[in-house]
């Protein structure tokens, strides 16, 4: 056997070496990519039956939302009138006091 056919024999088997090991290789990741496309799958079924749940979620967070926010206002309304109320009774105790104070010393 010469040189040459050798190194051609040689050529030969690493070739279907290197086209053994891709081969493998493309079938584990065929393999794979089947499983990733499984789970997508899945995912995106689970997505369509769970979105119509979190957007009533968020209409009823949005609900709570403006119930609070009139509570709020409602409550900051009486607060205001009832600053106002004490501060109206503070006055009448001032005059009531200065009209007393007039009374008892004959004024």
């Amino acid at each position: 056997m010469s040189s040459q056919s050798f190194m051609w024999l040689a050529f030969g088997v690493a070739a279907l070496v290197v086209a053994l090991a891709l081969a493998a290789v493309l079938i584990r990741l065929r393999g794979t990519l089947g499983a990733v496309e499984e789970l997508l799958d899945t995912t995106n079924e689970e997505m369509k039956e769970t979105l119509p749940e979190v957007r009533q979620t968020i209409g009823n967070v949005n609900d709570i939302t403006a119930g609070v926010n009139v509570g709020l206002r409602t409550a900051g309304g009486g607060a205001a009138a009832v600053g106002r109320g004490i501060k109206s009774a503070a006055h009448g105790v001032k005059v009531a006091g200065q009209s007393l104070v007039r009374t008892v010393l004959g004024g």
